[in-house]
């Protein structure tokens, strides 16, 4: 009994010691938890935070790749127009040197002094009311005086061929001589008959340049009849 009361000390000290452990552990533990919870957050907070500026790198590069992809249209597009405008810069010089071309041409092709080319073997000037005989593009008669087709029945411009001649000619339509008849388109002539009357579509003559254009003409000759 006596060494029971004996221990007793020792055992109330240890309950004690064990107490105070126990109180220890339990704040211990009360302090630990809060400190865990912490860490948590904050590397949720941290991952947050990472995931949010990957984010934003994403948008950012996202961003950039648009804009790029635009300048990129763009700067295509610049050199489509710039192709384009080479194309029919291109296009306008070769029109140019081609109507040049047909212009030196029709020049080299005019005979000197007569509104036809080096072809004609006779030529007619409807505003000039002149007429000229050619060959090998040189004129070798003319200019003489001619009168043409009245408004109402005018003398066709372009380029004919004699086809008929005729010395003693008359004109069944009209009832009249047609003296040195050369036609050259349908019921038009060269003949004689006077130039200060307008004709029904022939070329008057002088009685003397009429013989003359008679006998100069020939079957297939070219004559040009200009304005």
């Amino acid at each position: 009994m006596s060494a029971i009361r004996r221990s007793m000390p020792y055992l109330a000290a240890g309950s004690v010691l064990v107490a105070v452990a126990v109180t220890a552990a339990l704040a211990t533990g009360a302090s630990a938890a809060p400190k865990s919870d912490a860490s948590d957050a904050a590397a949720t907070h941290g991952l947050s935070v990472r995931l949010a500026a990957g984010d934003a790198k994403d948008a950012v590069t996202v961003e950039s790749a648009a804009i790029a992809a635009r300048a990129s249209e763009i700067k295509f597009a610049a050199a489509e127009a710039a192709a384009a405008a080479s194309v029919a810069a291109k296009a306008a010089a070769e029109a140019a040197a081609a109507r040049n071309l047909v212009s030196s041409e029709a020049a080299t092709l005019r005979a000197e002094g007569v509104p036809c080319d080096i072809y004609a073997d006779a030529c007619v000037s409807l505003s000039k009311q002149e007429a000229w005989l050619l060959r090998d593009g040189r004129v070798v008669y003319g200019p003489v005086r001619v009168a043409t087709g009245r408004a109402s029945l005018p003398t066709p411009a372009g380029n004919f061929h004699v086809w008929y001649k005729v010395v003693d000619g008359w004109s069944t339509t009209y009832d009249a001589p047609m003296p040195y008849s050369v036609f050259f388109y349908e019921g038009d002539a060269f003949h004689e008959d006077p130039v200060t009357v307008r004709s029904h579509g022939c070329v008057h003559l002088s009685l003397t340049n009429a013989e003359y254009f008679y006998h100069f003409l020939q079957y297939g000759d070219l004559v040009e009849v200009r304005y």
